[in-house]
Formats: structure tokens, sequence, C-alpha cells
């Protein structure tokens, strides 16, 4: 049966092992150490799963042994209660017939335990089973006797008592023998399996010293030599295996190093003589750029460029032809030859000479004659060259933009004063010319003096008013141009009105340096020149507040703030002390206006601006009349 077990479990571990030798001996080289080393590996493993195997079908053989002689030594000490009950019975000595019965069904139990009654399942040769049918035939006919003995039976009915006993403890002999069996062959299979393991690694330890390492101490050996410089090294291990295969490779290597030497010498030289070339064209092109934004005009420095690049280049000679709006960028003294833009390049000879564009993606500046002399030149340099003539036409590029965009601003600047004159001086000279027409008219008439006294009156009125604004105008404007920015021009308003009358004005500027376009600037700058004048004249204040700042981000916010009598009618206070013309100034600028008394007394004029409108960077729309 043990044998049988042991079987069964081992026809998968033959199966697996027979596949791993199939497929070394398939796929594995001749002489392979990796072969030689998984044969000694598949051995050990072998041995180790059988004991393994071995042992577990042993071990789980002796399951229930213990239990069983357990049980059976029970029935000995069970044999002998049943003596000593029938003992007392026959004799009156506190034992009745109930408690014999009893003693006898405890018995039968003990004997009829799973653990014994599963023998009978065994084999009808098997020892045990023997044994076991012997003690529950003798136990059948002893129980029979018990139960009807008599006290003339006593001594032959303990006699068989004792001789049942001595058959129980055969059966437990019996037991414990095949138990100290199952022992002993375990100890054998391991001692064995112990054994062959020791001899498989002894002889696997000198196999791997003589194919291993008394050949990778060579290749070591050779390695060194050649890390030092030694390559005529070579390696005496040269079998068909995998460190011969690699000795083999290593000779080569060796042999193919010599010869690659000098070649790679060779090519080092050259490309280190590639990199001074290409350091040299990274330093003529970093000059180059520094030339073109250390001059007065980015075009300044053509003529340093040149000599820069024929330096460089070390052959032939440049020649620069300009266009028309190119020279306009450079000193006419430098001599550049000139270039119309839509003309083609002169006729040249293909092998000495060769046309390269000075252009952009949207204007063309002209063209670079190169006369290098061979046609290696042309290949060898002429991605170098491309790159500065992009620079020279980005230096041009540069100076027509910087051009426009000051002839832009210049023209913004002509409108912004053109509007501000057509807003407040046009429209009150305007007024004053009507006025005029009308005295005129009225003297015509006849009319009385009273009348054109009035109207004399009228006109020196509003030209008090005019001149009152040129005089804002011509203030404002000189702020503006004498420090470009609002903020500058709010210092100096800050610091007119401290002059025209005894106020504390503090300035809170928290813009940064947030450009607006000039039209809103001067918008601006006018309504708090407007509310300051009115704190001046009617608010009979001491201190004053301008506080300028962002509020959630795309929202700018001025307030106008002083500590004054506040307004009289606060539902008409933007139309009283001159606040109509900060309305249509707001108007102009698409803001809101807002006027309102403070809880503490002074008046507060607040202004709230759509930065989108009117910062410089952003889409302005105006509604200026």
């Amino acid at each position: 049966m043990l044998a049988f077990k042991l079987n069964i479990l081992l026809i998968p571990i033959y199966g697996y092992l027979e596949g791993a030798v199939q497929f070394l001996v398939k796929n594995g080289t001749k002489g392979s150490l990796v072969r030689r080393a998984m044969w000694g590996w598949a051995g050990i493993i072998l041995l180790v799963l059988l004991s393994m195997a071995a042992s577990l079908i042993i071990t789980q053989s002796t399951d229930g042994d213990a239990e069983r002689i357990n049980v059976a030594g029970s029935l000995r000490m069970q044999s002998y209660r049943i003596s000593q009950t029938v003992l007392r019975v026959n004799h009156d000595l506190k034992k009745s017939e109930d408690e014999l019965i009893g003693e006898l069904a405890e018995f039968d139990r003990r004997i009829k335990t799973p653990i014994l009654t599963e023998l009978l399942d065994l084999s009808i040769a098997r020892s045990e089973r023997l044994a076991l049918e012997s003690v529950l035939m003798e136990w059948n006919d002893l129980k029979a006797r018990l139960l009807r003995h008599t006290l003339t039976d006593e001594l032959r009915l303990l006699d068989d008592i004792d001789q049942f006993v001595a058959g129980i403890d055969n059966m437990v002999g019996l037991f414990q023998a095949q138990t100290d069996l199952k022992i002993e062959q375990l100890r054998y299979i391991h001692g064995v399996s112990i054994s062959l393991v020791i001899i498989i690694a002894f002889f696997a330890l000198l196999d791997l010293f003589r194919t291993v390492v008394l050949p990778l101490r060579g290749l070591v050996s050779a390695a060194d030599k050649a890390k030092h410089g030694d390559l005529s090294a070579r390696v005496d291990y040269l079998k068909s295996d995998e460190l011969g295969l690699l000795g083999n490779t290593f000779n080569h290597m060796a042999s193919s190093l010599e010869e690659t030497y000098l070649e790679l010498e060779e090519r080092v030289t050259r490309k280190t003589q590639e990199l001074r070339a290409q350091t040299e064209s990274l330093e003529l092109l970093y000059e180059t750029s520094r030339l073109i934004n250390n001059g007065v005009t980015h075009a300044s420095a053509m003529r340093s460029i040149l000599d820069s690049l024929t330096v460089t280049i070390g052959s032939g000679a440049f020649e620069l032809y300009l266009t028309p709006q190119a020279l306009a960028y450079v000193d006419s003294s430098e001599g550049f030859g000139r270039i119309e833009d839509d003309d083609v390049a002169m006729a040249v000879n293909d092998e000495v000479e060769r046309w390269f564009s000075v252009s952009d993606k949207n204007h063309n500046y002209g063209r670079l004659l190169w006369s290098a002399g061979s046609r290696q030149a042309f290949e060898e340099q002429a991605q170098l060259i491309e790159a500065v003539c992009d620079l020279m036409a980005s230096a041009f590029s540069r100076d027509w933009k910087n051009e426009q965009t000051w002839r832009l601003l210049l023209v913004e600047e002509r409108a912004t004063i053109a509007r501000e004159l057509h807003d407040s001086l046009a429209q009150a000279l305007s007024y004053l010319k009507m006025q005029v027409s009308r005295w005129q008219t009225l003297s015509e008439r006849g009319a009385e003096k009273q009348q054109l006294a009035d109207i004399t009156a009228e006109i020196r009125e509003g030209l008090n008013a005019a001149y009152g604004q040129l005089r804002e105008l011509l203030t404002t404007f000189r702020l503006k141009l004498d420090e470009p920015g609002l903020e500058s021009a709010l210092k100096a308003t800050v610091a007119e009105y401290r002059e025209r009358g005894s106020l504390v004005i503090a300035l809170d500027y928290r813009l940064g340096e947030m450009a607006l376009r000039p039209n809103a600037e001067i918008h601006l700058l006018q309504i708090v020149r407007e509310a300051l004048s009115n704190v001046v004249r009617h608010a009979k204040a001491t201190q004053a507040d301008i506080r300028l700042y962002l509020e959630h981000d795309d929202c700018l916010v001025v307030e106008v703030c002083d500590n004054g009598v506040g307004l009289l009618d606060e539902s008409s206070g933007p139309m009283h002390h001159g606040m109509s013309i900060m309305n249509e100034r707001t108007q102009s600028l698409d803001a809101k206006l807002a006027i309102k008394n403070n809880s503490g007394g002074g008046v507060t004029v607040r202004i709230d601006c759509d930065m989108n409108k009117i910062k410089r960077t952003g889409e302005a729309v105006t509604h200026d009349k």
C-alpha cells in the first residue's frame, strides 16, 4: 500500500523531470556549462523531491497509529476492570450484575472504535487484520461466558481473561512493530538521499571549479592586461562550452582592437577638428548677436559682422547688397551695394561664388555674395553663413518693427491730443463764436446796452473758462510727456494741488507696471484733477486721498476722497462743481461714476473701469465724442 501511494505521488515529478531533460538535450549545446549545471541541479532536486515524497507518504501512513495503539492498550485495562468486577459480583463486594454489563458494553464500544474497525477493510492477508479478527472472536466467546458466569466457573473464567489480555498484548505489539518499521524506512530513505546529495554536490563543485573557476581566472587575467593596454593578451581555454566561446570572442576582440586603435585615433582627431570648427561657428553667432544688440540700431553692425565672418571662415571674400529699405538703417559710409527688392541676383560663377538671401518671411533686405574659391567650402560653411544671414535679417526686421511701433505711438498720442482739444477747447470756442454772432446781431438791431453787457459778460466768462481748460490741457500734456506713465502724472498733480491749497494729499497707486492706453490715462488724470479742483474750491477740506487699485483682477477702481463739508444735495451732486465734466469723461471710457457723501463727512468720487477696454495690450473700446 505504501509503495503504491509513493508511485502515484511521483508520477508527476517523473514527467516534469523528463520534460526538463528533453528540453536540455534538444536546446543545449555540446559541452554546455548550463546543461551540466542543470543535470546536477536536476539530480539534487529529484533526490530532494523523492525524499520529501517518501517522508510525506510515510508520515501520512502513520496517522492514527498512536491512537490505535492507545485504544488497543486501553482494552487491556478494560479487561482487568471486567475481571475485578466479576470477582466483586461473585463475592458481593459492592458490585452488581448491572455494573458488569456496563463494563462489558464499554469494552464493546472501545473494541469497535473506528480507528480499529478500519483495519477490517485491509487485505485479508494483513497481519493487523488477522490479529484484530482473532481478538474479536475471542471477545465474542468471552463475552457470552461472562454474561452467564457462575461462582464455580470463576477461576477458569479469570484464566481465560488472562489469555485474552495476552492476545490483546500481541495485537498491540504488532501495531508498534508496524509503526517502528515505517520510521525505520523513513530513516533509511533520508540517509540514502542525503548521501547521494552530498556525492552529487561534491562532483558538481569539482566540475564547477574545473570548468568555470579556472577559465574565469584566465579570462579575468587577460581582461586586466587588456585594461592596462596590453592588447597581446590571449585566453588558453578554448573548449566548446560557454566560457570557451567567451575565450574565442575575447581573443578575436583583442586582435581587432589593435587594428581599430589607429582608426579610432584618426576619428578622434577628425572629430576634434569638427568640434573646433563648430565652436568657432557658435562664437561667430554669439559675436554677431552681441554686435546686433549693442549698436545704436540693430542693423548698425553689418560691417563688423562681415569682418568677423571673414575671419572665422578663413577663405574668400564677402560683399553685402541691401535694398533701399535696409540701407536706411546703416551708415552710408559703409559702402554696401544697392539692390532693388524685386531684383534677381546677378549671375555668378557657381564654382567659386554663391548668393545668400538676407530676408525673413515678410521682407527681403538684400543678398550676401560669397566668393569662396572652392565648391567644398560651400558645402562645409553654407549652413553657418545662412545662419548669419538670418541674424542680419532679424536685425533689420527689429529696426523696422521698432520704427513702426514708434510711428503708431506717435499717431496715437497725436490722436489723443486732438481728441482732447476737440472735446474741451474746440467746444468752448464754438460756444464763444455763437455768442459773438449773437452780440453782433443784437448790436445791429439796436438792442439795449444791458442786454449787450450781459452777453459780453458771458463771452468774458467763456473766454476765462476756455483759457482755464487750455491751461489744464497744457499742464496735463506736459505731465504726460515729461515722464511717461499715469503714476508720474498723478504724483505731479498731487504736488501741484498741495501748493494751491493747504491740503494733505495722499496717493495710493497699486497698479504696478501695468500700462494703460494714452487716451484712458488722459481721461483718468483729468477726472482726478477735476475732483481735486472741486475739493480745493468748494469742499473746505484739510485732507484728500487718491487710490487706484484692481478689483476682481479685471476692474480698475479710482477713488478720490476728502473730509470736507460734502454735497448739499447728494442726488444732484454729479451736476455741481464741474461734475458734469467728470461724467462725460467717464462715459468716454465706458466706465461707471459714483459720487456720494461719506458717513464721517466729505465726498468720495469713485470710477469703475473695465481693464480689458483701457489697458494697452487689450482691445480698447472708446466712445470719444
